[in-house]
């Protein structure tokens, strides 16, 4: 059950709301946890476990009183139960999680538990289980760009998901591009061999200097040789555009200066930009590049700026 519809569930059974099979429902979630035998290696979470789980108890059994007897233990678990909900779920399988983010101007540099290394490129959210074993050698793309240069380990492959993507390699130095104002997905290799799998079927293998580009509208892909160096440029402080869209050149702008710039006209959405942008330039220099282009220029409207 989805935990938000549960934790109103629960305040409605706080209340003396609930109807007969949520306040059925709320009870034998409390009894499923009585059955649990794996050790929860957190004492505080355990300790406040058993203590629910006490107060049940003595009120299991007392329909009538349960709603009064109950309201301030459905209060405190409407607070902890997200937590200890996924405290307990990730506890059996013996998996914790680790979040790594960026945020407006930040690149990040992180070494994971079985060696490889990741950059986070700004605005960027990855998610990675903790430990070498296996099928741990796992990281989710939340959001952002990320680039990789995984570890070898012929035995244990490292998987890459983002969306509906999974990215699988042995030993390998790659980039994949993620942004959800993007329409795609780009996965690009700078050294080894990168599978890129969806829905369990191989779209392609790339080698050294080759890009795909997968539609996440059509669900189509294409591929693309690409100067891979310039590519992961952005880990040394520079990027390049090479005919990039409004939107891609917008969520750069966002990314390296905090900027929202929008298209003034239709005609404005079809530019394609091809430059070099050095993230230790000056917005004012950066935006007034971007006027040369097309001889255009930006106007000031509240919080955005206007390309026209």
């Amino acid at each position: 059950m989805d935990i938000l519809k549960f934790r109103k569930i629960l305040k409605r059974f706080s209340t003396g709301k609930a109807n007969e099979t949520e306040s059925a429902l709320v009870e034998a979630w409390y009894r499923s946890y009585a059955r649990e035998e794996t050790p929860v290696d957190n004492k505080d979470v355990e300790q406040l476990r058993s203590s629910i789980l006490e107060n049940i108890e003595k009120s299991i059994g007392r329909r009538r009183k349960l709603y009064t007897q109950l309201s301030g233990i459905a209060a405190s678990l409407i607070l902890v139960s997200t937590a200890l909900f996924f405290v307990l779920k990730e506890n059996r399988g013996n998996i914790e999680y680790s979040v790594y983010s960026t945020g407006t101007k930040e690149t990040k540099e992180i070494l994971l538990a079985d060696g490889s290394s990741v950059w986070l490129n700004a605005n960027t959210q990855i998610k990675t289980p903790k430990g070498t074993k296996g099928e741990l050698r796992q990281v989710s793309i939340e959001q952002g760009e990320v680039f990789f240069k995984v570890k070898k380990d012929a035995a244990h492959p490292f998987i890459v998901h983002a969306g509906s993507l999974q990215v699988k390699v042995l030993g390998t130095s790659f980039d994949i591009k993620a942004y959800k104002e993007f329409k795609t997905v780009s996965v690009s290799v700078v050294t080894g061999k990168v599978a890129v799998i969806q829905a369990n079927k191989t779209l392609s293998t790339l080698t050294p200097g080759q890009q795909l580009l997968y539609n996440l509208n059509d669900h189509q892909f294409q591929l693309k040789e690409i100067d891979s160096d310039k590519i992961v440029s952005w880990k040394q402080g520079s990027t390049y555009l090479e005919q990039a869209d409004f939107d891609e050149l917008s969520v750069l702008i966002k990314n390296l200066y905090g900027l929202n710039i929008k298209a003034g006209s239709e005609q404005v959405k079809t530019y394609r930009f091809s430059l070099k942008i050095i993230h230790s330039l000056s917005q004012q220099e950066v935006l007034a590049l971007i006027e040369q282009l097309h001889n255009s220029e930006f106007r000031k409207e509240g919080n955005d700026l206007i390309l026209y």
